[in-house]
């Protein structure tokens, strides 16, 4: 049985479609927007290295509902976060939108 190029790629094709909503399913970018009360517990620079050098990433955690939440967010916000700092957090999924 000779295996159809066209089908082969139309498969490979779906397969990676799929993978996409899953990660975006999982990330929670198709669910609300939420608002909690929150207050900065840390803060945290990430270094990854690859074959294209180093990349650092900065990380702030909130105390949201008695439970530590994470995101990722810009070199130029990440100065503006202070430990213990109280304040509104809004945030979709993996997302932080807003903090005030």
């Amino acid at each position: 049985m000779k295996l159809d190029p066209n089908m082969i790629f139309l498969g490979l094709l779906a397969a990676l479609y799929l993978l996409v909503l899953y990660r975006l399913i999982a990330k929670g970018r198709f669910s609300k927007p939420k608002t909690a009360k929150a207050e900065v517990v840390g803060k945290q620079t990430v270094e990854q290295f690859s074959k294209y050098g180093k990349r650092v990433r900065y990380a702030v955690t909130f105390l949201v509902d008695g439970k530590k939440k994470s995101f990722y967010v810009s070199e130029f916000s990440y100065g503006g976060y202070r430990k213990g700092e109280k304040g509104k957090l809004t945030y979709q999924g993996d997302r932080l939108i807003d903090f005030s």
